[in-house]
């Protein structure tokens, strides 16, 4: 079954909160007051050159000049230093405040030396003086860069990244990274041109006209420097340094003719992307490195070298003049951060009961991981710049979040984390085809496997609660009232969502239990009962009321509406797939949810030395061979396809294999023979037709949605397979009315019903919105119901042409 992706686009990195005192590699969250403090700092300076440059208050005094901008970068260059946790960016902006401190503050204030200067000298320039053509110092700079890159300059030594690294920290998180964002970086050039032209101009006497091209130069400079400062909030640190400074394009262009670059080792990268996530500049680090080996867009790499450091396999490295000399020098991560080659951290998952354990008991087969084992895969998370495991979850679950806190052990936050986007992460952790979402598309396949994603998150909600975790109970109620029928994984996702906004949810359901499937149809071996008990709990704690054991009726569902302000359906899809297959009537062939459901009832009657034939080849037929194995069976499963295409989890295909279940691969089932009592099955093989004995024929060929037919009296569409058509908010063709989960897409994933749950609750609570209220109230149509083709393999699919799309999770 393909994931039911609630976003429109692939996540990047989530920065983080940070605190004050702490920054790394890549960008963080920081509180208002930090940011209000670096903009106050930010005007400061600006107001410091103005009253230089124009105002001329107070007389010039030396607090409000244009050396007000590097006391301001000694004061947060000093907090910055202190807060870094990446030495060698802690050692580079040690370097860069003590060189803008020294030749650009104290050096020009208290002791000015007049510079020595090639050309027609318009203006004494007092040294340093690397912005005048013809200086000793903007010579010998050019020459470093030649030899040594752009971050002789741009990464130790500038004024203009000075400010912006240390008292633009807080806003690294709103860089631009877009493709549009990339190609304007193109704008620089006109002022490089410009600066060209003021170049030429200053080695004549100045007349009218030059003294207008570099006057006015000099004032959209300032202006543009300064002004920067202000769309910080939404364009990031680095603007001015990617898209206006003509000195930043000359050095480019020296980056591209000299001996700097970066390149890439292909082999060794993993595709984390952490190095385009680190980069402030916008450069796309990793696509140009895997496309060519280097990184090509290197005349707007500045040289901080954030790239280099960030990535965890060393596939990126600086190369520069001293390679001429040192061919073998490599400065990678590990050469920059004077560490050894990081060792490879073993993957853990959680080892399984011994196959003669497993049969002897119901429980969960499973022994957990350890809290250290736990925090130990946790800490082997990446942190990548696009998580692959985020968005490869159908619900964008947090993931790289929640392990960070659980690889520090703070479960509480964890907890926080996990529960924001997924409202059962327990049930998520223990079912889940990890294999083929998180864990499938974790970049740590590439080297020793994958973050045990599944086994924490499985853990996780245990580990909360112990910490004190807690739900949070609306602090008020908005008015609004809304029936959740079916208290499956749909069900509570949307009922769950519902309630953190202050909507009174009730939630019904004809079993006594909450689950829906997840109660009736999975063993508990693989998912214990008593958690999906505890999150009822959890759940009416948090204020949502549950009436179990009602069935609702046409009668009821009008009650409900006029009671309710809206209503959602869940009602799952459970009605066995037949291939009308000869012979199924007879006594002893049963249908797979049905024999579960009495399984988990606690109906176990004992298959001592009887012969079970379980037909399918998805996990519910591994649950039932696992059940049937454990009631004493000699099981056999039969899949009309070769082992390769079985669409059952790789793991319960090993479990049940060691159990002792046969397998029977291009097996096509032809017919049940018996008389009155079932006693084989004939298949088709590819030698020909065989019969394979059995007592008991379980088949477990999928389900369809079965709604009520009174749905169709409230105006409810449904398709030719049964499903209800519902919008993309998961609106039916009723105003009032959504659904979700397995009703809409036929057999699915349990977190890909959660997922249109989340997105049926969206839809929800946009429609109590003012906005909607009023559009609905002049008239206006609801969204047309859009079409969803069914594919008995692939669970949801669209029709021709037609991109499925679910609103991301903010």
């Amino acid at each position: 079954m393909n994931p039911v992706s609630r976003q429109e686009s692939p996540l990047t990195y989530n920065a983080r909160p940070n605190g004050a005192a702490h920054q790394d590699t890549l960008p963080g969250r920081y509180r208002w007051w930090v940011m209000t403090l670096s903009m106050a700092a930010f005007t400061l300076a600006f107001v410091g050159w103005l009253n230089e440059s124009w105002l001329y208050l107070f007389e010039s005094p030396i607090w409000l000049n244009r050396y007000t901008e590097y006391a301001i970068i000694l004061a947060f260059g000093l907090w910055r230093i202190r807060a870094e946790q990446n030495p060698y960016t802690r050692k580079r902006l040690i370097i860069l405040v003590t060189v803008v401190t020294g030749f650009w503050w104290l050096i020009p204030w208290l002791m000015p030396m007049f510079e020595p200067y090639a050309g027609y000298v318009w203006s004494q320039p007092v040294f340093p003086a690397l912005h005048t053509p013809g200086t000793l110092t903007f010579l010998l700079t050019l020459i470093l860069v030649f030899l040594f890159g752009r971050r002789i300059i741009c990464g130790f030594g500038c004024p203009c990244v000075g400010v912006r690294e240390t008292v633009g920290f807080p806003f690294r998180r709103f860089s631009l990274r877009s493709d549009w964002a990339w190609r304007l970086r193109h704008t620089k050039w006109f002022f490089f041109v410009w600066y060209v032209g003021v170049m030429v101009a200053t080695q004549f006497p100045p007349n009218a006209w030059t003294a207008t091209l570099v006057g006015m130069f000099a004032m959209v400079v300032g202006l543009t420097y300064f002004g920067t400062f202000f769309i910080t909030p939404i364009t990031g640190n680095r603007f001015y340094c990617r898209y206006l400074c003509p000195f930043g394009a000359t050095f480019g262009l020296l980056n591209h003719a000299g001996f700097y670059g970066i390149e890439m080792d292909t082999e060794r990268c993993i595709d984390c992307q952490r190095c385009e996530q680190a980069c402030d500049m916008g450069i796309p680090v990793w696509r140009q490195g895997k496309s060519t080996g280097e990184v090509t867009g290197i005349e707007d790499c500045m040289g901080c070298a954030r790239c280099v450091i960030s990535c965890p396999t060393d596939a990126l490295a600086i190369h520069d003049v001293r390679n001429l000399f040192r061919p073998a020098l490599r400065q990678d991560a590990s050469h920059l951060l004077k560490r050894q080659p990081q060792a490879p951290t073993p993957r853990i998952e959680p080892a399984h009961r011994p196959a003669t354990e497993r049969l002897s008991t119901w429980n969960d087969a499973e022994k957990a991981l350890s809290t250290e084992e736990l925090q130990r895969q946790a800490e082997r998370c990446l942190d990548c710049g696009v998580p692959g495991c985020r968005n490869a979850c159908p619900l964008g679950n947090f993931i790289p979040d929640w392990l960070e806190a659980a690889a520090r052990g703070d479960w509480k936050t964890a907890g926080d984390l996990a529960h924001a986007t997924s409202p059962l992460p327990e049930v998520c952790g223990s079912i889940c085809p990890q294999h083929r979402l998180c864990e499938g598309a974790c970049t740590r396949n590439q080297m020793e496997g994958a973050v045990t994603i599944g086994a924490v998150e499985r853990t996780l909600a245990e580990r909360a609660l112990e910490a004190g975790w807690r739900p949070i109970e609306p602090s008020h109620r908005n008015g609004r009232k809304v029936a959740v029928i079916g208290a499956g994984p749909a069900g509570l996702s949307c009922a769950e969502r519902l309630n953190r906004t202050g909507v009174e949810v009730t939630v019904y359901d004809r079993s006594n239990k909450i689950g829906g499937l997840l109660q009736t149809g999975v063993p508990s071996f693989k998912l214990d009962k008593a958690l999906l008990a505890r999150r009822q709990t959890l759940l009416e704690q948090a204020g949502i009321r549950f009436n179990l054991g009602l069935s609702v009726d046409e009668v009821m569902l009008s009650h409900l509406l006029e009671q309710n302000d809206a209503i959602f359906l869940g009602l799952g899809a459970q009605k066995p797939r037949s291939i009308e297959l000869p012979g199924e009537t007879l006594s002893g062939v049963e249908q797979a949810l049905g024999w579960l459901d009495r399984i988990n009832a606690g109906e176990r009657e004992s298959l001592t030395g009887q012969r079970v034939l379980v037909i399918g080849g998805g996990d519910t037929a591994m649950d039932c061979a696992r059940s049937a194995l454990r009631l004493g069976a000699e099981v056999s499963v039969a899949y009309r396809g070769p082992e390769e295409c079985l669409r059952a989890s790789p793991k319960e295909v090993k479990l049940a294999r060691e159990e002792g279940a046969r397998f029977l691969f291009q097996h096509i089932p032809l017919e049940c023979e018996g008389a009155f009592k079932v006693h084989g099955m004939r298949f088709g093989t590819p030698e020909g037709t065989a019969v394979v004995g059995a007592d008991r024929i379980i088949l477990a060929l999928g389900q369809l949605a079965d709604p009520p037919v009174w749905l169709g009296s409230f105006g409810i569409i449904t398709e030719p397979d049964g499903r209800i058509r519902v919008d993309a908010k998961g609106r039916t063709s009723h105003a009032r009315i959504w659904a979700g989960g397995d009703n809409i897409l036929g057999p699915n994933l349990a977190v890909n019903a959660m997922a249109t749950g989340l997105t049926a609750a969206e839809g929800i609570l946009s429609r109590f919105s003012p906005v909607a209220q009023l559009i609905e109230g002049v008239g206006v149509k609801p969204p047309s119901p859009r079409h969803y083709s069914q594919n008995a393999l692939c669970g949801l699919t669209p029709t021709p042409g037609e991109k499925i799309q679910f609103r991301r999770n903010g």
